[in-house]
């Protein structure tokens, strides 16, 4: 008897939700936001996530669960004429998990994980609604969903109680479709150009430099990041391991670039040859559209959404030694004096 009641209940509840084809509920929940059974699917995508050079935060995103406790009191679906209810967390693991790490890559930027209604203890027949959000955390670079997402159970009597039959999802309570959270996360800019300046300034010299990307716990030691140095002449491409200084080396207008550089790893910048064969080195930061500001060579820069752009200037300058004009005048006064007495004697035989 129960089994003709929880059929009938079934139809009735598919019917009312426009599910004729109970067997492919579940493949075109995708599709529909209607699903056969007692698991909500929560789907994660990294929406701006398509470029296999870009570094992948390691990175946890949190979603919880909880009744909608804005349902008022008596309130009916209208096609089944259940009771809509705030939903019932009693056997329901509110908060869930999707990680992302290094490793991933733009195939990978697709997630998913699961609330199961199956062991919850519903008391009675009827609609459950709850609302499902995304943590807002705080990473840096991470832009986080902040759509809220409506979830009502349905929930048949069945031979061992009451239990869930259909899941429902919508952004509006309007039109139902599939819990999606889509993501994004910032990239950044970091170039260090070279000048060389001064009336004796070599401008085909080599300076050597040395760049350290800091690893931290959401980017690990080891992961690579691309780099480009550029001359007039020509480009090379290479990469910059995490945790481990890169030594390069620029002559006057030259620079290094890193364009897919992540928001939120720290690195530091130092012209290990700095101050040396009578060259006087300085360094300035302009930070996106901000005017240039000093920068401490191989201190701790963190990276924000404003490229960077470092220019590293070397000058000399070498002006007349003093010293040996100083030392020469007193044979110059003897000489011009020698000189005269020359001249007066001459001038005394010829009179």
């Amino acid at each position: 008897m129960k089994k003709n009641k929880l059929l009938l209940a079934s139809t009735i509840l598919a019917t009312a939700l426009g599910m004729n084809n109970l067997a492919s509920a579940e493949v075109n929940y995708v599709k529909s936001g209607v699903i056969d059974g007692a698991k909500l699917e929560i789907h994660k995508t990294i929406k701006n996530y398509d470029d296999d050079k870009v570094l992948m935060p390691n990175v946890i995103f949190k979603f919880n669960i909880k009744p909608d406790d804005s349902v008022v009191a008596g309130k009916k679906e209208e096609k089944s004429g259940l009771d809509i209810k705030p939903g019932i967390v009693d056997g329901l693991e509110t908060s869930k998990e999707v990680s992302y790490t290094n490793s991933d890559k733009p195939n990978s930027k697709d997630k998913y994980t699961y609330f199961d209604f199956s062991q919850v203890k519903f008391t009675n027949v009827g609609i459950y609604r709850y609302v499902v959000e995304e943590v807002q955390d705080t990473v840096s670079g991470i832009h986080y969903d902040s759509q809220k997402w409506y979830i009502d159970v349905y929930v048949v009597e069945g031979d061992n109680g009451f239990v869930p039959k259909y899941i429902v999802s919508s952004k509006t309570l309007e039109t139902k479709e599939p819990v999606l959270f889509s993501n994004s996360f910032d990239t950044t800019s970091l170039v260090v150009k070279k000048e060389v300046t001064g009336n004796t300034g070599d401008k085909t010299k080599n300076f050597k430099f040395q760049l350290l990307l800091k690893e931290n716990a959401y980017f690990s030691a080891g992961q690579k990041v691309s780099v480009t140095i550029t001359s007039e002449k020509a480009s090379e491409v290479t990469t910059a391991t995490i945790g481990q200084p890169l030594i390069f080396e620029l002559k006057h207008n030259e620079q290094l670039k890193l364009d897919k550089l992540p928001v939120g790893i720290t690195y530091q910048i130092d012209e290990t040859s700095k101050n040396s064969d009578s060259y006087t080195t300085t360094a300035t930061i302009q930070e996106g559209e901000q005017s240039q500001n000093s920068y401490v060579l191989n201190s701790d820069k963190e990276t924000d959404k404003s490229p960077d752009i470092i220019t590293v200037t070397n000058k000399r300058d070498t002006q007349v030694p003093t010293g040996v004009v100083g030392t020469l005048a007193p044979f110059a006064v003897l000489s011009i004096v020698a000189t005269g007495g020359v001249i007066y004697i001459t001038k005394r035989k010829k009179a």
